[in-house]
């Protein structure tokens, strides 16, 4: 009697575990995209898209990329043997409905994504392209850009720059695309029409932007307070370093920064504050180009005749005469 009793819990638990599977594989969608090590986009946005929209999430890499909310500093496309043991692996055990295709750099991994989307035909596949970034970073060659056009979009049901986007606002906000692919994805693989996917992402991708805004707005808040500390140490301080090190943050990052903000290096920034200084120190006192030079940290007045030359086009002396 209680080995009867076993064996059907066993029956049924095994029902159980066949019918999350199969639950499983009929919301899975595989996302093969670059990794974004900020969370703004690439396949990181695309978990938490999925996943929040009632998705299963599967992923395959192309490219790793060194980036934050300001911009991309580093590639390393994975080789494509990798990327197509990913697919593979994924694609074996939970077939996935969906396909949805980020970044895409390299014409062997072009070439083993297009076998395998042949071979395994699945229901739908969005592609995002990613040429650009937001701030106007070129990711894709034209050489690859064409090969694309030619093998990959004729395997695709929905290419999202081809889609009326009139409606989404905040489209320049950093990884809203992705998310807006991600989102047309799932809701096709939960059942939805083409034109209510992309209608319901749209929804769901002006939702986000808005959220979003709080991070694009970090890098102004860095910005000022790097203004803040050059004013205040601009006189004995002209290296990018320090000014990185008060900040607890790499020089890197202090240039993404500026470039962001300004167009400029941290290093004009800080020279362009020490220039304004000098100028002033020398036409409101009474102190020698020497003493100048001096109270502002230069080891020399040689030193501080050719920093000011360089940047002003003409010498200390010239300046105090010409201001006379």
């Amino acid at each position: 009697m209680f080995a009867g009793f076993r064996f059907l819990l066993y029956l049924c638990k095994q029902k159980g575990e066949y019918n999350m599977n199969r639950d499983k594989e009929q919301k899975a969608i595989l996302t093969i995209n670059g990794s974004d090590g900020s969370g703004a986009s690439g396949i990181q946005a695309d978990i938490r898209t999925i996943q929040s929209l009632g998705g299963t999430a599967l992923t395959a890499i192309t490219t790793i990329t060194m980036q934050n909310t300001l911009g991309i500093q580093e590639f390393y496309d994975l080789p494509a043997p990798l990327l197509a043991r990913q697919i593979e692996a994924v694609m074996d055990d939970v077939p996935p409905r969906v396909v949805k295709i980020g970044l895409l750099r390299d014409h062997a991994q072009l070439n083993v994504l297009c076998q395998l989307l042949e071979r395994y035909k699945p229901e739908w596949v969005v592609y995002d392209p990613i040429e650009t970034t937001t701030r106007g970073e070129r990711l894709v060659s034209e050489d690859m850009k064409n090969d694309i056009t030619h093998r990959l979009l004729p395997l695709c049901h929905i290419v999202t720059n081809r889609i009326e986007v009139h409606n989404l606002a905040y489209w320049s906000v950093h990884g809203l695309r992705g998310i807006f692919a991600a989102a047309i994805a799932t809701l096709l693989c939960l059942g939805r029409t083409r034109e209510e996917a992309i209608h319901e992402a749209m929804t769901y991708a002006n939702r986000q932007a808005a959220l979003s805004q709080r991070l694009e707005g970090r890098g102004a808040e860095r910005y000022n307070e790097l203004l803040d500390l050059i004013a205040q140490h601009c006189k004995k301080h002209n290296d990018v370093q320090f000014y990185a090190e008060q900040m607890n943050v790499s020089p890197r990052y202090l240039a993404q920064i500026t470039r962001r903000m300004a167009q400029v290096s941290p290093k004009y920034l800080i020279e362009q504050q020490l220039i304004s200084r000098l100028k002033v120190a020398m036409e409101s006192s009474d102190l020698t180009i020497q003493q100048v030079a001096y109270e502002f940290g230069f080891n020399s007045q040689s030193h501080f005749t050719r920093f000011f030359k360089k940047l002003t086009g003409e010498t200390p002396t010239q300046y105090k005469k010409n201001k006379r």
